[in-house]
């Protein structure tokens, strides 16, 4: 089986620089409306005859820098440039739309430019699992794809700090700007890195490039004990006879709904990416601020809370990607949605009975506050990473970027069914709106108990076992004499290409 070599992970790492880019742009607008300049500068209130309008121009803005995710993330599944000058383009634009909000000085450019800003962002939650799912060996692809979910709450808790520390300046327009104005940072440093990493060579070899694939597939799981990289040889060798095979099937969005060959695999995957965002998580991450805000906290306590909310988010994450490979995807979801199901609950009851009521008990709205760190530590160390990896690994190489898409299309759609509606929610029904996630959780439990496969241990190519279709090369589940006939045709297949290239020559 390949190595995870050294510079394996650390172009993983450059990479993953785009979850991080993602969470810190998509976070920044959570801490800008924590901000009292934030208010005072667009003349919104949250009190009185103002709220309701306030609430309709805090929808929007997500709901249009999600629509924008979407737009961004399908175009970019049809870029024909490879995932690598994908991810620089997608972080060239997330630049620019962050300097613009920054820059906003009214709430239509706002809500305009965030469009933009979604684009790039949107386009970057895409690309990134892809590149490091088709990076990564078999036996460490859980680490590697985790890596994005990981990075990508990382910029969320980053973004929070930065948020608190802005509500202490005295500049009441810095305190809402410098968090915006700081997402144009992650993008900067992957654009340079974009510069260094190589193009997937899953990617490729899709493309017909095999030399070129085969010269970054072997720097990538370079292992000095394997004197003739066979193990290197041997994915490889799987990898181009099964992108061969699959190489005359339809690719295209209407194709991955209609044919009966990928369209379990869509609704697995894109079922995924909406439970995700049924346990209520995008909710209370987003609006996390007023939520700790009707719980009586004031000042800058609900900003201290959302930074450690979401620093337990990704201590969750780091936890999830250095075991996910061990414990498999399927425990980790049954066992993620479960506890948020049951941290939401309790939140909710709590929540119940202290908002709004007079004399409300203390001990209660710790309660709330305690529900809503365990929900994120469930979710973080569950459900975060795994989603996000199970989405990337079933689909073949000709067809996860648009796969991946769809199912990412999903989790932002989502976003705005759920969201966008949000701030008015929680002003006017309160704690009735997270029993609809707590119904949808629990029937997502169900459903991943049932339909599920496990996924941990197979390489990409061997996955397509599992929903059906033909596998050109078994290599992690052969046995000894199909390890042999495997190493036989590979040498004769390298015999082969040493007579084209020598013919070639003449």
């Amino acid at each position: 089986m390949t190595k995870t070599t050294a510079y394996n992970i650390g172009v993983g790492l450059i990479v993953a620089v785009g979850s991080f880019t993602y969470g810190f742009g998509f976070a920044a607008f959570a801490t800008s409306i924590g901000q009292p300049g934030f208010y005072q500068y667009f003349g919104l209130s949250l009190n009185g005859a103002g709220a309701s309008y306030t609430n309709d121009i805090l929808g929007a803005v997500n709901a249009l820098f999600f629509f924008g995710a979407v737009i961004g993330m399908l175009f970019f599944a049809y870029l024909l440039i490879g995932r690598r000058y994908s991810l620089l383009t997608a972080s060239l634009i997330s630049i620019v739309g962050g300097a613009l909000a920054a820059g906003s000085v009214h709430v239509a450019m706002l809500i305009v430019v965030r469009i933009l800003q979604g684009a790039g962002l949107g386009a970057l939650a895409t690309l990134t699992p892809i590149y490091l799912s088709e990076a990564a060996s078999p036996a460490k692809r859980g680490l590697l794809t985790g890596l994005h979910g990981f990075f990508l709450v990382s910029g969320y808790n980053i973004s929070a700090w930065v948020g608190l520390g802005c509500f202490f300046s005295k500049n009441l327009a810095f305190q809402w700007r410098g968090p915006i104005a700081f997402t144009c940072i992650p993008p900067t440093i992957l654009a340079i890195g974009c510069l260094f990493i190589p193009e997937s060579p899953r990617w490729l070899l899709s493309k017909g490039r095999a030399d070129e694939a085969w010269v970054t597939h072997s720097r990538l799981h370079f292992d000095p004990s394997d004197e003739n990289e066979m193990a290197a040889k041997e994915e490889f060798y799987q990898m181009r006879k099964q992108i061969e095979l699959e190489s005359a099937d339809p690719t295209g969005y209407w194709a991955i709904l209609t044919s009966k060959k990928y369209r379990k695999r869509a609704f697995l995957s894109c079922f995924l990416q909406l439970a995700a965002n049924s346990t209520g998580a995008l909710v209370i991450n987003y609006y996390s601020v007023i939520i700790y805000t009707s719980l009586g906290l004031t000042g800058y306590l609900p900003l201290l809370m959302y930074c450690i909310f979401t620093l337990i988010g990704a201590c969750g994450n780091l936890f999830s990607l250095l075991t996910i490979d061990k414990t498999g995807r399927r425990p980790a979801l049954l066992i993620g949605f479960t506890g948020c199901m049951i941290a939401v609950a309790v939140e909710t009851a709590m929540v119940a009975e202290t908002v709004g009521v007079a004399n409300a008990s203390v001990a209660k709205q710790k309660v709330a506050v305690v529900a809503l760190m365990f929900f994120v530590f469930f979710y973080g160390l569950f459900i975060d990473a795994a989603s996000f990896i199970y989405s990337a690994e079933i689909y073949p190489t000709q067809i996860r970027a648009k796969g991946v898409a769809l199912s990412t299309s999903t989790y932002f759609i989502a976003c705005i069914t759920y969201v966008t509606p949000g701030a008015t929610a929680i002003a006017t029904i309160g704690w009735k709106y997270f029993i609809v996630f707590i119904c949808l959780t629990a029937c997502t439990v169900v459903i991943i108990y049932f339909y599920y496969p496990e996924t941990k241990g197979r390489s990409l190519e061997e996955l397509a076992e599992l929903f059906g279709d033909p596998v050109a090369v078994h290599l992690t589940m052969a046995t000894e004499e199909e390890k042999r006939h495997l190493d036989m045709d590979i040498k004769t297949e390298e015999l082969r290409m040493e007579h084209v290239h020598e013919t070639e020559k003449i």
